[in-house]
């Protein structure tokens, strides 16, 4: 046992981490678009706000771990394709999070307020901003393009690029393709902020 396999472990962690939180993120927003009440509306917001605290603890994981198996690699790789792919994702998925960190705080406190007169009143229905609705697709595919470079560890910058840039791509068409549901009576999200 060494201190790479053991930066190698710390990385993997992080990464099963990230993809356990991924998962209650998409099923607490899944649960609370389904929510009856503003009550349950909230609790299943905060649930997927505790989740997303995560995030940022993963990407700083990632860089400092994978920047100590580089430093040790004894090989130049800092301008490596899978290099520049990998910190411009985490540099993708950062300013992301702060995104919807920031919509997901302003959407707390409307529901919060919401609850303050009844946590039993119907939930209202939610319309996010088409940013909101495709980030979090877009974020997944971002992480496994990044994954799938750290893998196959493309030399070529443009090759690494493309693979982040085309995950993005197809995972903002997936969202934005899909037939539209317009609500009867709908509130929609950006008006909270």
């Amino acid at each position: 046992m060494d201190r790479y396999h053991i930066a190698l472990f710390i990385h993997l962690a992080a990464l099963i981490v990230a993809a356990g939180a991924t998962a209650i993120t998409k099923l607490a927003a899944g649960r609370r678009a389904r929510a009856r009440t503003v009550g349950e509306m909230l609790e299943w917001h905060d649930v997927l706000i505790s989740a997303a605290r995560v995030f940022p603890l993963c990407l700083a994981t990632f860089v400092i771990t994978g920047s100590y198996m580089l430093s040790i690699s004894q090989l130049d790789v800092w301008s490596s394709g899978f290099v520049v792919a990998g910190l411009a994702g985490i540099g993708l998925l950062l300013v992301s999070s702060v995104y919807l960190g920031v919509k997901g705080a302003a959407l707390r406190r409307m529901l919060q307020a919401a609850a303050e007169r009844g946590a039993e009143q119907p939930a209202p229905v939610l319309v996010p901003p088409t940013l909101v609705a495709v980030l979090p697709q877009v974020n997944s595919a971002i992480a496994l393009a990044v994954a799938f470079d750290m893998v196959a560890k493309p030399a070529s910058i443009g090759v690494a690029v493309g693979v982040v840039a085309g995950g993005v791509v197809l995972a903002a068409a997936s969202v934005l393709l899909r037939p539209a549901r317009t609500p009867a009576a709908a509130f929609t999200a950006s008006t909270a902020g």
